[in-house]
């Protein structure tokens, strides 16, 4: 049907009007995703040669390099043959698309903007040859301004400044900034915040060419250890069994502390290897306490 459809805008069209009103139809077709269809149980898309690929308003990363990412982008995880290498639908131009934006907002460019492809099927050249355009606005790189954080009180600002890991007045990267975000978090899960919250932002001085990176944190209630339920047989009994254990009821409920428990009865040879899945916790969210029941056989024996 696509090659059809080629043959027949190779044929039919050769002025600049009837380019520009083709180009508007795939555009709409592109929107509604009728671009890609089923046939056979599988998807067939596009067919492009890397040499029909171009990138226009790039400045700061090569042509080359962008075709380079927007051909390799989740070919591996897809297992696509060398066959299916030029063929693209609509799911693997948006992947790709969106990792040339992460390319991007990794290197300060964090307004950079991909407009949707452009696909031109009557450019001159052999029969049933299709070149895809994509505009890039880049924009400008913004460095770091300053850190603010909002609603931290349990932890220090210096110390969830470290934990960001940024580079003072630095390229912005959005990826460091989430993984950075992240870090917090398990500073904050370990010492038993459980409801605990952050939201990032990035607020541009367009002027200085600066970013301030901003967290807003919710650090809610600090939760304890509640009660300890043995389920299962055991060749211990179980009240020598929590004398033993390093999580006792009253504790601060953390991630890490609940980690170690579980390795330990793992270590003790009591048990079949305990996971997360062989433990049921019920919170009292109004109280800030966690009820641990342990299944010593696993929840299914094995």
């Amino acid at each position: 049907m696509h090659l059809l459809f080629a043959k027949f805008l190779n044929s039919f069209s050769r002025s600049k009007l009837m380019k520009t009103w083709l180009r508007a139809i795939l555009l709409f077709y592109w929107a509604a995703g009728s671009l890609v269809m089923a046939q056979q149980g599988t998807l067939a898309g596009i067919t492009v040669k890397p040499e029909n690929i171009l990138f226009v308003g790039n400045k700061s990363i090569s042509s080359q390099d962008l075709i380079a990412i927007f051909r390799s982008t989740g070919t591996v995880t897809a297992q696509l043959s060398p066959e299916s290498m030029n063929i693209y639908d609509s799911n693997r131009i948006n992947h790709s698309l969106n990792l040339i934006l992460a390319f991007y907002h990794n290197r300060g460019f964090i307004k950079a903007a991909i407009s949707p492809p452009e696909f031109d099927f009557a450019a001159p050249g052999p029969e049933g040859k299709v070149q895809m355009r994509l505009n890039i606005i880049e924009n400008h790189p913004y460095r770091l301004g300053q850190v603010k954080i909002n609603g931290a009180e349990v932890l220090s600002q210096a110390l969830l400044i470290s934990l960001l890991n940024l580079q003072p007045k630095g390229t912005i990267n959005l990826s460091k900034i989430t993984t950075g975000a992240l870090a917090i978090q398990e500073a904050y899960l370990a010492l038993g915040y459980l409801d605990f919250d952050v939201k990032t932002r990035v607020d541009t001085q367009d002027d200085k060419k600066i970013a301030d990176v901003v967290l807003d944190i919710s650090e809610g209630k600090q939760y304890h250890l509640g009660r300890v339920e043995m389920v299962g047989g055991s060749p211990i009994k179980d009240s020598l069994i929590r004398q033993f254990l390093p999580f006792q009821s009253g504790d601060i409920f953390g991630k890490r502390a609940f980690e170690t428990c579980l390795q330990f009865l793992n270590e003790l040879g009591i048990t079949p290897v305990l996971t997360a899945s062989d433990v049921t916790f019920r919170y009292n969210r109004s109280e800030a306490l966690v009820d641990v029941s342990i299944n010593l056989e696993g929840k299914t024996k094995r």
